[in-house]
């Protein structure tokens, strides 16, 4: 039928986990080889995001040269959300510190 093609998985994850950019990060640490030349940099992860989970959004912020995360109180798609404010609050803060 005409959806059927909708319910085959078409994504070889291990080659694409052989692509990933995390594949490049540090053994010991997890950052990215050019993690000191990034501007200011901050990653946000929300508390009741279904999609990205916690050890995904802690891997981002590592990869990035963060020590830890901005989690804010939101579904995954921060901004969408009646909660949008959470995450406009945590960039406007982060921009005061710049």
């Amino acid at each position: 039928s005409y959806f059927l093609r909708d319910t085959l998985a078409t994504i070889d994850l291990s080659d694409l986990a052989k692509k990933l950019p995390s594949a490049l990060a540090d053994k010991e640490t997890g950052r990215a080889p050019f993690v000191d030349r990034l501007p200011p940099t901050f990653v946000i992860g929300a508390t009741e995001d279904f999609i990205v989970d916690s050890e995904g959004v802690d891997e981002t912020a590592r990869y990035m040269g963060l020590d830890q995360p901005l989690i804010v109180d939101s579904p995954h798609d921060v901004m969408l959300g009646r909660r949008w404010n959470n995450g406009a609050d945590a960039i406007l803060e982060f921009v005061g510190t710049l």
